[in-house]
């Protein structure tokens, strides 16, 4: 008999389901997508545990009658598309045919719709029951026109697979982010929200982008944005919002780009907008943005994957330029910008610093915090930068013995301190060259020791806030970090919720910080925070073999990356050398946490090749 056989129905789709299904959020994606194809004006999205127990979508749209409800829980089943002409041009979200049947093979399964023409002819809708893809109970149903889907138990005969979702607080997070997304695509229907019997979110029809920004995310968020008007580039037609000028974050969770009203992760577009912020904002930062881009649908592809998250463009240059000039109409003229005026951060720090000294105290105090120098062998110095660590003198209590100490030859060491370049790097000589390190690199390095060495010895020391700080999120934010309130409590951070949710945005009270970030606004701190933590998560979900970040790991890299940005840097000799000297009492003084150099050499070589000698 031969091996090879075929799949029963009921795997075939639990196998799709593998592909559309990761999660709540994902069916979630599924139902309202076909309700909004359904033509409805009015959904209604109601879930209990983080969607895991129920997730249930109701809309006022076309509905089915009895023979293409059923129809339509067979795989590759859809009235979008008949041929391979309409794949080409598919103007729907939805068109495969697989979600039903996929979400119904594991979950127990409702459906009850009735078209509108059969309630004013006073005929009965159909209700369809289905446990793990059989279908058990087909009835007439009396409920409103429309269609509600129900699912419940999600995974409940897969446990392989449910055992990977996470806690019902962060499904509950992605449940609501996702609704936001599709809620920004479509602000002409109205939308609701109930998570275990409470109504979190009420959105009314709007055709005004602005008052749906404002009312998901928050007027704060819509301050920070400049509104894109709409114009027509390479046949493509753009509009929405982008960030002011020196506006950004660590990560893209704030870049909603929509293409043909479905919202798309493309690193493209996200490219493109990064390039026209190149001098106006620092490097590291993306510029949030809302921005709807419609095109010739047979210029996409956006049957890449089941779940329909990627896309590809027939002609990407139109795409870019497209995305170029939206952010050219807020930020201006970003090629004037990007030809050496330095990003508006530094020049705002540059009236603060003003060449103040650093002081030398916060050095002396993170050298206390590493109480023993550890002493590293020639084979852990890297043959670039050759340092004599055991031969540095020790430090002392008199900085200007300290300073002679350390530049002359005969304390033994072959660097001498030369002076600073930019208030940004120091200039050390060594007999093989020139050494530049970098200053934040460096004050990077030593507060992650430092911090390393608290947080394995407990939590970080916090400073409560002489009046607590009042900060708006949207609810899926607030419901991760409701979610993780002892892990950012590890971190020296106090938040609570504070009074109810109001027009789908929720407000945090933050009574106190980590006195080691205390420069560090609240909500940067706060929104970093989650942001690494979640990256993380990700990570960890994902493994494929990675090194995992220990809780411990995770925070000091975040605070000290935070700290090390928001210290002012050294400008005398004085602090320069206590700088130096602290660097190398850690045990890795050659990278930043994340693997960065904290210094590089130039060496007679290769300075004598610079000037063809």
């Amino acid at each position: 008999m031969g091996r090879i056989h075929l799949l029963s129905d009921i795997v075939a789709n639990q196998v799709a389901a593998g592909e559309v299904v990761e999660r709540p959020a994902s069916v979630l994606k599924e139902l309202v997508e076909n309700s909004i194809d359904a033509g409805a004006r009015k959904i209604l999205v109601e879930f209990n545990r983080g969607g895991i127990e129920l997730l249930r979508v109701t809309d006022d749209g076309l509905g089915m009658d009895r023979s293409d409800a059923l129809l339509s829980l067979e795989r590759h089943a859809t009235s979008k598309i008949r041929t391979m002409n309409d794949l080409a041009a598919v103007i729907t979200l939805g068109f495969r045919g697989e979600a039903l049947p996929s979400i119904a093979s594991v979950s127990r399964f409702r459906l009850v719709t009735r078209q509108q023409e059969a309630a004013k002819e006073n005929f009965p809708g159909t209700e369809i029951k289905v446990e793990g893809g059989k279908i058990v109970e087909v009835k007439e149903s009396g409920e409103a026109p429309g269609t509600k889907i129900e699912v419940r138990d999600l995974f409940y005969n897969v446990p392989a697979r449910r055992k990977f979702l996470k806690g019902e607080q962060t499904e509950a997070a992605h449940l609501i982010a996702q609704l936001q997304f599709l809620a920004v695509a479509h602000p002409e229907i109205a939308w609701t929200c109930v998570r275990d019997g409470k109504e979190i979110l009420r959105l009314g029809a709007s055709e005004n982008l602005a008052i749906r920004l404002s009312d998901l995310y928050g007027t704060p968020f819509l301050k920070r944005m400049k509104e894109v008007p709409s114009f027509e580039v390479e046949e493509i037609s753009v509009h929405g919002f982008f960030a002011r000028p020196g506006e950004g974050r660590s990560d893209r969770s704030h870049q909603l780009l929509f293409v043909n009203g479905r919202i798309v992760r493309n690193n493209l577009l996200s490219q493109a907008l990064r390039e026209a912020c190149d001098g106006i904002l620092p490097k590291g930062l993306q510029p949030p943005a809302v921005l709807f881009f419609k095109l010739d649908p047979s210029k996409i592809d956006c049957n890449v994957h089941p779940a329909k998250r990627e896309i590809r463009f027939q002609e990407p240059s139109k795409i870019k330029t497209a995305a170029l000039r939206a952010a050219q109409s807020v930020m201006g003229n970003f090629e004037q910008a990007s030809t050496g005026i330095p990003p508006l951060q530094e020049i705002a720090r540059s009236y603060n610093v003003q060449r103040r000294e650093y002081p030398t105290e916060f050095f002396s105090q993170q050298s206390s915090l590493i109480e023993e120098k550890v002493p590293l062998r020639s084979t852990d110095i890297p043959a670039k930068v050759d340092i004599q660590l055991s031969e540095m003198p020790p430090q002392s209590g008199s900085t200007s013995t300290s300073t002679s100490n350390f530049n002359s030859r005969e304390a033994g060491t072959p660097f001498r301190y030369i002076g600073t370049l930019a208030q940004r790097y120091l200039l050390l000589e060594e007999e093989e060259g020139l050494v530049l390190l970098e200053v934040s690199g460096a004050l990077e390095r030593i507060t992650y020791e430092s911090l390393i060495q608290k947080l394995l010895g407990g939590a970080l020391q916090s400073q409560s806030l002489l009046l607590p700080q009042i900060i708006e999120l949207s609810p899926a934010e607030a419901s991760w970090i409701m979610a993780h309130q002892e892990l950012l409590a590890k971190a020296g951070v106090e938040v609570e919720l504070f009074g109810e949710e109001k027009r789908g945005v929720s407000s945090l009270k933050i009574d106190a910080v980590p006195l080691i970030a205390a420069e560090i606004p609240v909500a940067t701190l706060l929104q970093q925070l989650v942001h690494d933590f979640q990256q993380e998560e990700s990570r960890s979900s994902l493994k494929k073999g990675k090194q995992l970040l220990s809780v411990e790991e995770t925070l000091a890299r975040s605070v000290s990356g935070m700290v090390a940005q928001a210290k002012k840097l050294p400008v005398g000799e004085t602090a320069a050398v206590m700088l130096i000297r602290d660097l190398f009492r850690c045990q890795l003084p050659y990278s930043t946490p994340s693997g960065k150099p904290t210094m590089i050499q130039l060496s007679q070589t290769e300075l004598r090749r610079k000037f063809n000698k």
